[in-house]
């Protein structure tokens, strides 16, 4: 998977998806030979579905000497359930809002990312708890289409604010944006340090 990649974490690193939905993230690194990973959701729903996924993969390959770790929780409050600098990676997809149907007016989709960018930066401020020193977030932060332009997240500020720092992932460019051609939803991709 190219976040994990991006991410450039060693297979013996601690790997959180705080965001984790059915678990994607978990069983490509799981694929790709990572071997300490926590995943978590605020959803139940979820959380099972990860726990399927998780098995399934399981039982189609040996992983005898990974450890996983999934549970519910609110980004908001992760230090209360991960230890204090025990993270050295976060890679995540979160939450992106509600799904759009194509009629949203431009107010919505602005308030939309202003509740998203509202998150984001309480999952960053919870992430600053949990990562060890001079570690890795690779992050999707979304933006809508509206029209023939795009509303964004403009939120690199707020981070940097936070402590953290934007890596270049191509030079001169801190974010690559993946979308198709009349796609509602764009996803910016960022790496940042601690």
């Amino acid at each position: 998977m190219m976040v994990i990649n991006i991410a450039g974490a060693k297979p013996s690193d601690t790997i959180l998806d705080p965001f984790c939905g059915s678990g994607t993230i978990i069983t490509e690194a799981m694929l790709m030979g990572y071997q300490n990973i926590i995943g978590s959701d605020v959803s139940e729903k979820a959380i099972e579905d990860s726990k399927k996924n998780i098995e399934w993969t399981k039982s189609k390959n040996n992983f005898a000497d990974t450890k996983i770790n999934i549970f519910v929780a609110d980004v908001k409050n992760l230090s209360n359930k991960i230890p204090a600098q025990s993270i050295d990676t976060i890679i995540a997809e979160p939450y992106l809002g509600k799904p759009l149907k194509g009629n949203e007016t431009r107010a919505e989709l602005q308030k939309q990312t202003l509740e998203l960018k509202n998150l984001y930066l309480d999952a960053f401020q919870e992430f600053t708890k949990i990562l060890k020193p001079n570690g890795t977030v690779v992050f999707l932060v979304p933006r809508f289409r509206a029209g023939n332009d795009w509303i964004i997240i403009d939120i690199k500020n707020d981070i940097k604010k936070i402590g953290f720092t934007p890596d270049e992932l191509l030079p001169g460019r801190e974010a690559l944006l993946y979308a198709r051609a009349n796609q509602r939803v764009g996803r910016e991709v960022w790496k940042f340090t601690r």
